[in-house]
């Protein structure tokens, strides 16, 4: 496969498929002994007709992603995974598959990773190649990590992070109406003065499941959140 970082102008989502990740995944097996476990990671399944699912408040967010892709692939179906901040990690899959005493390579083969480096090309996989993509890979579900922090990283005006964020939602929108299922994994939440938080708070407002996580003495936990407790979003 080739790259897998986001040009302008590219209208094919680069993805990084099955063998490049069994290869990385093969380059780390021997650090397996040397990981720890840290607090176990509550499950999280998604029902076909869950359209934008919203994961939020704690780094378990992404691990919880990570089971979701894991599940997705054991059953059959092939998953997008568009990564913003570099979340995706091949032995933590692989892990995965062998808790569930499974091979790594059928997981890792059914999961198709694109890598954006800013919130300009994550912007972009999501507008102009996402849906191809969905449909070259026959996939039904895709994970979108790193939406609210590409927003927040430096060099961004208030105007680009606006357009952006507009942009990221009517993706959002145009995707869910097609049928697609949405993961979003949101580790924090951030301050209302922050440039993501109107994306944040429009995701859940859009969102048909949207579940909090939240570390309770040691022990990560999930709530989710009743649609009719969720603020629908006005612009001020």
């Amino acid at each position: 496969m080739r790259g897998t970082e986001a040009r302008g102008g590219t209208a094919q989502l680069p993805v990084t498929g099955g063998e490049s990740l069994r290869h990385k995944l093969s380059s780390r097996s021997g650090h397996a002994k040397a990981e720890t476990e840290g607090p176990s990671i509550p499950l999280v399944a998604l029902n076909p007709s869950d359209r934008l699912t919203v994961l939020y408040g704690h780094p378990a967010a992404s691990r919880i992603a990570a089971q979701v892709l894991v599940d997705r692939a054991l059953s059959g179906q092939p998953v997008v995974f568009l990564d913003g901040i570099h979340a995706f990690d091949a032995f933590i899959i692989g892990r995965l598959a062998r808790s569930r005493r499974q091979q790594p390579r059928k997981v890792l083969t059914m999961i198709h990773v694109a890598r954006a480096f800013s919130a300009r090309q994550l912007e972009r996989l999501m507008s102009q190649c996402l849906v191809g993509a969905l449909e070259r890979y026959q996939a039904r579900t895709a994970v979108i990590s790193g939406l609210l922090e590409t927003l927040c990283a430096p060099g961004l005006t208030d105007h680009e992070v606006r357009r952006l964020t507009d942009r990221m939602i009517e993706s959002v929108g145009h995707l869910t109406l097609q049928g697609f299922s949405l993961l979003c994994p949101c580790p924090s939440v951030p301050m209302p003065t922050a440039p993501a938080h109107r994306l944040f708070t429009i995701l859940r407002s859009m969102s048909n499941r949207c579940v909090h996580v939240y570390e309770v003495q040691g022990k990560v936990v999930t709530e989710e959140i009743p649609l009719e407790a969720i603020p629908v979003y006005t612009e001020p």
